[in-house]
C-alpha cells in the first residue's frame, strides 16, 4: 500500500492548521488591521542657548552700550550638500537667524532684508527712507562644512547550528557614524561694506547615526520560523543647526560689543578676542580713569562707591571686599581686578536698575566707529566724574597704592607698592587697630620722597637691607598715602577716629590712597 501521499496531506495539513491557529492566537486578521498613534500637543522651541540670547540684551543694557541697528543677509547652505542628502541639514537658515537676532532685544534692533519687498514698495510708490531704520551692521555668512562619514563603525555577531531536521540562527548586527556641521559668520559694516576684523563667529558640532538590527531563526522540517528588530537614531541635524546659529549670534555680538558673553553660557570659556580688546583699553587710559572705571564696576557689583578717580577707603574696602567674592588674592588697580569685575557684573534688572542710575558709567565704551574699546580716546574729565553733582574733577595727579596681600599674621612680612602718574612728593603712613600713626615712607633707607611718573616704588625696595615686620596689635591697619607738588609734612595728615583722612583740616592735599589690611 502506497503511504506516501497520505502522509503528504497530513503534513500540509497540520502546517496549515497550526498556522491558522497562530494567527489566531496573535489576532493577525487582516480585516481588523490598526494601530494606535500618540497625541501630543504643540510646544515652545526651547533650546540650551535660549536663555543666553534672552539675556544678551539686557548684559547690553546694563553695560550701557549704544543701540544698535542689525541687518542679516540670506544664509543658507554653502557646501551643496542639502539637496543631494534630501535635507540632512537645511537648505536655508536665514529665519533661525532672524529669530534669534530679533530674540535678543535691548540694544539690539533686527531689520529684515527682503530685496522683492523694497523693490515692490518702491514700485507703489513708498520708498522714502525718511521714517525707516537704517542698519548699522550686516550679518553674512552660512554653512560651510557637511562632513557626513567622518568616522564609521559597525560590528555583528552570527551564531548559527543544525542538527538533522532542526537549525537555529542568530544574528546581530550594529552601525555607528560621526558627522560634522560647521557654521562660518562675519559682522560686516553697512556704511563702508567693510568686514570687521576679528568679529567673526566660526562653530562646528559633531553629529551621531546609529543602526542596530537583531535577527532570531529557527528551522524544524524545512519550515523557517524567526523575529527580526532594527532599531535607527539619529540626531537631530536642523535642531543641531538652530544650536549653532544661536551660540553664534551671541558670540558675534559678544566680540562686537566686548561684552562678557560667555558667562551667559552653559560652561562658556573666556574669549580670547574680548580680551584683547579690554587689555587694549586698559593700558591705553590713564591711571586715574582706570580707578574712575573701577569704581564703576564695583558700583554695579553693590558696593556704595562713588566714581571719583580718586582711590580713598571706601573705594578700598569695596576691593577688599570684592577680592574675596571673586576669588582674588588680593584686589587693587591692575588688570586682573578689572577684568575679575568687568567679566562678573550681574545679569539682572536690579544691576539694571542700579546702572541708570550713574549716568554715562560706561563712557569710555562709547562706540568710535570701530568695534568699542579697540581705539577709545576719552578725556580725564568725560571719564572722573562724581555721580553726585555730574561735575568733572580737576586732574591733580593720581597716586596708585597696593600691598602684596590684604591679609596678615603677625609675623609676616609685608611688601608695599606706589606709583603716582606726575612727579610729586609722597608721604604714606599706616594707623594700626589702636590707633597709633607711624611714617613708613620717607624713611631712613628711601629717604628721598621725591617720586617720578612710570615707576612701581617698593617698600622695602628690591635687595634692601630691612623688611617690614608685621607686628600686633591683631585688627585692621590703615595704610595712607598722600601726594603733592611741594614736600608733605607728617604735621600735615589729619585723621578721623576711624582712621580715615579728615576732609576739612585736608583740603589742600586731594591726591590720596589707602588700603586696609587686616591682621590676625
Amino acid at each position: 500500500m502506497n503511504t506516501t501521499p497520505l502522509r503528504q496531506q497530513l503534513k500540509a495539513g497540520l502546517l496549515s492548521c497550526s498556522l491558522a491557529i497562530l494567527a489566531g492566537a496573535c489576532g493577525l486578521n487582516p480585516q481588523n488591521a490598526d494601530i494606535d498613534i500618540n497625541n501630543t500637543l504643540p510646544e515652545a522651541k526651547s533650546t540650551i542657548y535660549q536663555d543666553a540670547v534672552s539675556k544678551m540684551g539686557l548684559m547690553a543694557e546694563i553695560y550701557q552700550l549704544p543701540y544698535l541697528n542689525i541687518m542679516s543677509k540670506d544664509i543658507s547652505d554653502k557646501t551643496g550638500t542639502s539637496r543631494p542628502t534630501s535635507g540632512e541639514i537645511p537648505n536655508d537658515i536665514t529665519e533661525m537667524v532672524k529669530s534669534t537676532l530679533n530674540g535678543i532685544g535691548g540694544n539690539i534692533q533686527f531689520i529684515p532684508y527682503d530685496p522683492s519687498f523694497f523693490l515692490n514698495s518702491a514700485n507703489t510708490g513708498y520708498s522714502e527712507f525718511t521714517n525707516k531704520a537704517i542698519p548699522d551692521l550686516v550679518v553674512s555668512g552660512g554653512i560651510t562644512e557637511f562632513d557626513r562619514g567622518l568616522v564609521t563603525k559597525g560590528d555583528s555577531t552570527e551564531i548559527e547550528a543544525t542538527s538533522g531536521d532542526f537549525g537555529l540562527s542568530f544574528e546581530d548586527q550594529s552601525k555607528g557614524s560621526l558627522a560634522q556641521v560647521t557654521l562660518d559668520f562675519n559682522m560686516i559694516d553697512f556704511q563702508t561694506l567693510a568686514a570687521i576684523p576679528r568679529i567673526q563667529a566660526i562653530n562646528g558640532i559633531k553629529l551621531h547615526k546609529a543602526v542596530k538590527e537583531d535577527s532570531f531563526a529557527f528551522t524544524v522540517k524545512s519550515v523557517t520560523l524567526g523575529a527580526k528588530g532594527t532599531i535607527k537614531k539619529v540626531q537631530g541635524r536642523h535642531a543641531a543647526v538652530r544650536l549653532l546659529v544661536e551660540l553664534s549670534m551671541v558670540q558675534l555680538l559678544g566680540r562686537y560689543q566686548t561684552l562678557p558673553y560667555w558667562t551667559l553660557l552653559p560652561g562658556g570659556q573666556a574669549d580670547n578676542v574680548v580680551i584683547d580688546q579690554l587689555n587694549r583699553f586698559y593700558y591705553s587710559v590713564t591711571e586715574r580713569q582706570k580707578i574712575a572705571f573701577i569704581q564703576r564696576l564695583l558700583y554695579l557689583h553693590g558696593y556704595q562707591v562713588a566714581a571719583d578717580g580718586r582711590l580713598n577707603g571706601p573705594t578700598q574696602d569695596a576691593l577688599q571686599q570684592a577680592a574675596g567674592k571673586l576669588n582674588l588674592t588680593a584686589a587693587g588697580i591692575d588688570f586682573d581686578t578689572f577684568l575679575a569685575l568687568y567679566e562678573n557684573v550681574p545679569i539682572d534688572y536690579a544691576t539694571r536698575y542700579r546702572s541708570e542710575k550713574i549716568d554715562g558709567v560706561f563712557a569710555l565704551l562709547e562706540d568710535d566707529g570701530q568695534a568699542p574699546l579697540e581705539s577709545t580716546q576719552t578725556s580725564v574729565e568725560q571719564v572722573a566724574v562724581s555721580p553726585e553733582s555730574n561735575t568733572p574733577i580737576i586732574d591733580d595727579g593720581v597716586i596708585t597704592l597696593n600691598t602684596d596681600s590684604n591679609n596678615y599674621a603677625i609675623g609676616d612680612t609685608m611688601g608695599i607698592r606706589f606709583s603716582v602718574d606726575q612727579p610729586m612728593f609722597v608721604r604714606l603712613v599706616v594707623i594700626n587697630s589702636s590707633g597709633e600713626v607711624s611714617t613708613l615712607f620717607p624713611n631712613p633707607y628711601q629717604s628721598d620722597s621725591y617720586c617720578k611718573p612710570g615707576v612701581e616704588y617698593q617698600i622695602p625696595p628690591r635687595n634692601a637691607d630691612f623688611t617690614l615686620d608685621i607686628g600686633g596689635p591683631v585688627g585692621t591697619d590703615k595704610l595712607r598715602a598722600v601726594a603733592s607738588s611741594k614736600p608733605i609734612a607728617a604735621e600735615a595728615l589729619h585723621f578721623t577716629p576711624d582712621g580715615e583722612f579728615d576732609e576739612l583740616k585736608m583740603a589742600g592735599l586731594p591726591v590720596r590712597a589707602g588700603v586696609n589690611i587686616n591682621i590676625r
